[in-house]
């Protein structure tokens, strides 16, 4: 099932200055002559930026394309509408460039034109960036941020059929349209949530406690129990390479130098042990 884009008028206005106001269609948008193209060396081939740019976000051969029905429901993904969306000012800007090299002028009103179109850009950079990234500290407040850059969960079906994505025949039941009950910080799931994240650090930190300690007892059963040069070299050896290993692959946040001193110090009570029993 396709849909239908229907072009949009794009409106540029200054956000630091209410004065301008320019409505414009990507038809209205400035290219370079015929004359001056042909003198750079290019030709005008003929082709529809917006079904380019519509095309382009709905490729099935995408992994995160605008929309899509490969999972076995319609999913619309907001990350990719802001992608357009920055493509599309950039086509504006693009336009105006093109207009100053045709002219050989920038007048004020262009000028002004330019610089509320630059503010709508950076503006797009910003939202983009906030959408990459991990929009909260607290994981779940981020995994819920992260879900509603998508339309499809089963409670969104009612806006799929009223904006005629999906057909009223294809939802079994009746649409549906839920409101989360997720309050966050302060609210009723609040308490909850915090037993869960200590819970979760616990169990993380116990861990860490079971490792540190087997990683001194178990080499030093091996050397005591087989008390031969060696079995003490080569248990040295394994484990301050297995343990230097771990410490690289678990602690994501360490710095290189982190991780060198914490396994040289481990090097360190080993070589000791094996002084000291000797």
């Amino acid at each position: 099932m396709g849909i239908t884009f229907s072009r949009r008028e794009v409106d540029l206005e200054s956000a630091s200055s209410g004065r301008y106001k320019s409505r414009r269609t990507l038809d209205d948008i400035p290219r370079l002559s015929e004359k001056r193209r042909k003198r750079r060396g290019g030709s005008r081939a003929p082709f529809n930026f917006s079904r380019m740019l519509a095309a382009a976000s709905m490729n099935p051969d995408k992994h995160a394309p605008l929309y899509t029905e490969r999972y076995g429901s319609p999913t619309i993904r907001i990350r990719a509408l802001q992608h357009m969306t920055i493509i599309h000012l950039r086509r504006v800007l693009a336009g105006e460039v093109a207009e100053i090299i045709e002219t050989e002028t920038a007048d004020a009103e262009q000028m002004e034109r330019i610089r509320g179109t630059l503010n709508h850009y950076v503006t797009a950079l910003r939202d983009m960036k906030y959408m990459l990234e991990p929009a909260s500290q607290n994981k779940r407040t981020a995994r819920f941020l992260r879900d509603l850059l998508y339309i499809n969960d089963p409670n969104d079906s009612a806006i799929m059929v009223d904006a005629g994505i999906m057909p009223r025949d294809s939802v079994r039941e009746d649409p549906r349209l839920g409101v989360p009950d997720y309050t966050g910080d302060g609210g009723y799931s609040s308490r909850n949530d915090t037993a869960q994240e200590y819970s979760r650090e616990f169990f993380s930190r116990l861990k860490m406690a079971l490792f540190g300690g087997s990683a001194l007892i178990a080499p030093m059963l091996i050397m005591r129990l087989h008390a031969t040069l060696l079995t003490e070299l080569l248990t040295t050896s394994l484990f301050v390479v297995v343990v230097g290993l771990i410490l690289a692959w678990y602690i994501k946040d360490a710095d290189k130098k982190d991780i060198l001193g914490a396994t040289a110090t481990y090097a360190a009570v080993l070589v000791v042990f094996i002084g000291t029993s000797g």
